[in-house]
């Protein structure tokens, strides 16, 4: 929250509390005042990824996106329920010619909101179900940022180690659009 003239707070608006809120504010909005994280905040996202099947977390460094890998994508949604804690879940959609979702995932996240540059470094950890090579339990934790260019659109991107209980543990890598509800 923050004050604007005469020491009066501002709030962020949500959509939905004002629906012409979001559209009038989608591309510009006053630097001054607005924040661009709040918590109560809803966001879904719009990512390209790329995963790479790994023998080991010790041979992270040596994966080279230009060989082997699998590109793709996905969506996910997020809830914040302060401005620096919040939950996080997404499904991956490989261009591997198996099943139509490789993975859900469900994380944690922890970010650290910089005002007023916009940028927000987050960490997460959790887990999920993956579907594609095989059906077995996933495990998670990665590192991201988000840059806000506004309170409601966002760039992302993020790298996660995913240990695998089946089939061998994978590197995905996304970033996408983050739109905020």
């Amino acid at each position: 929250m923050t004050f604007g003239v005469a020491g009066m707070a501002n709030a962020a608006v949500h959509i939905w509390e004002d629906p012409s809120g979001w559209s009038s504010t989608a591309f510009c909005f006053d630097y001054g005042t607005t924040p661009k994280y709040t918590a109560n905040e809803l966001s879904l996202d719009m990512f390209a990824s790329y995963v790479h099947a790994e023998e080991k977390f010790s041979h992270l460094f040596q994966t080279n996106i230009r060989h082997d890998g699998n590109w793709g994508g996905g969506v996910g949604v997020n809830y914040f329920f302060t401005r620096e804690f919040g939950i996080m879940g997404d499904i991956n959609i490989g261009n591997n010619g198996g099943n139509f979702v490789d993975q859900a995932m469900g994380a944690g996240v922890i970010r650290i909101p910089l005002e007023p540059t916009g940028l927000a470094p987050y960490i997460f950890g959790g887990g999920g179900r993956g579907f594609d090579p095989s059906w077995e339990w996933l495990f998670q934790a990665g590192v991201g940022l988000e840059w806000r260019m506004n309170p409601v659109t966002g760039l992302f991107t993020d790298a996660r180690y995913i240990w695998a209980d089946k089939s061998s543990d994978r590197l995905l890598i996304r970033t996408g659009l983050r739109i905020v509800f």
